[in-house]
């Protein structure tokens, strides 16, 4: 059995949920733009192997990423890149909820007692689809720009567009993509599909329980879906870094040896990445406490 969704009214839904969360909540704002200076040291580890604009500087640790970052000389250096990540979070976080709630009312219902592994496959597929979807409508360009921001020596957003334009055209804003997509769906499907799966589990129970052990639950759903998506993340990010056409297979090869071993490459700056990740856990219980309200 399927609900049928009314398009208009799903998506004043979705604008109500952006605007309450932009004017009443400005917790996740703060966090993000705290937290941004270690995203922006996961960036530099996890692409220093195939990134000539580091000039053979030594990343290989935080303490490294840090050193790098002091050499630029501006006291907002290590904010750099963090504009289009604003501009790409939060729209990106709903939308990424509000479709996953959408595709599951779309997609068959099936019940865990007659067919669990499909009951399962429909929760992991609606994250997924989630996704891909999120990615091609709204975050992946702008991510794209922001990792050029972050990485390279752009100095704003309309010097970060013009080089990836003049570098591959309108492609260079989906560079990568192919190859993040299944990472995406990984992500997303562990993500959303696991958050699902959990509350479904606890049943009422599930309400009972404090917000801090619901984001704690949230916090480690999203970390397993990081910690197997990673290396596909790192392999598209690696690819960006390479604006002259590359296949997959050559920047693989001069990853892992540049980094002397697989593990070394596809979770280079990983440890920062969990340090900046922990909003997700909020998003997921904010959302669905806000949802209780409507």
């Amino acid at each position: 059995m399927t609900t049928t969704y009314q398009p208009q009214e799903s998506a004043l839904v979705y604008l109500q949920a952006v605007k309450h969360f932009a004017t009443t909540n400005y917790f996740p704002f703060t966090i993000k733009v705290a937290a941004y200076p270690v995203e922006r040291i996961r960036l530099l580890m996890q692409t220093q192997h195939t990134n000539n604009s580091l000039n053979g500087s030594s990343i290989r640790s935080l303490r490294g990423a840090v050193g790098h970052i002091t050499t630029e000389g501006s006291l907002l250096a290590p904010w750099k890149g963090v504009t289009p990540t604003l501009v790409r979070w939060l729209p990106s976080q709903y939308l990424v909820l509000f479709l996953k709630d959408m595709l599951s009312g779309w997609l068959p219902n099936y019940n865990k007692e007659d067919s669990y592994m499909k009951y399962i496959g429909g929760k992991l597929g609606s994250g997924a689809a989630t996704g891909i979807i999120s990615a091609l409508v709204w975050a992946y360009p702008l991510d794209v720009m922001r990792q050029q921001l972050a990485t390279k020596n752009s100095g704003s957003w309309k010097a970060a567009a013009s080089q990836i334009y003049a570098a591959n055209g309108l492609r260079g804003f989906y560079r990568g993509f192919a190859i993040d997509a299944p990472g995406l769906m990984i992500f997303r499907g562990v993500q959303l599909g696991g958050w699902d799966l959990v509350k479904d589990h606890y049943g009422k129970e599930w309400d009972t329980k404090s917000r801090v052990s619901k984001f704690g639950h949230g916090q480690a759903i999203s970390l397993m879906g990081s910690i197997c998506s990673y290396p596909y993340d790192t392999l598209r990010r690696n690819l960006i870094c390479i604006e002259s056409a590359g296949s997959y297979r050559e920047v693989l090869k001069a990853g892992i040896l540049n980094s002397g071993g697989v593990r070394a490459f596809f979770y280079a700056g990983f440890s920062a990445r969990v340090l900046s990740s922990f909003v997700n856990g909020g998003l997921l219980e904010g959302f669905d406490e806000w949802k209780k309200t409507k």
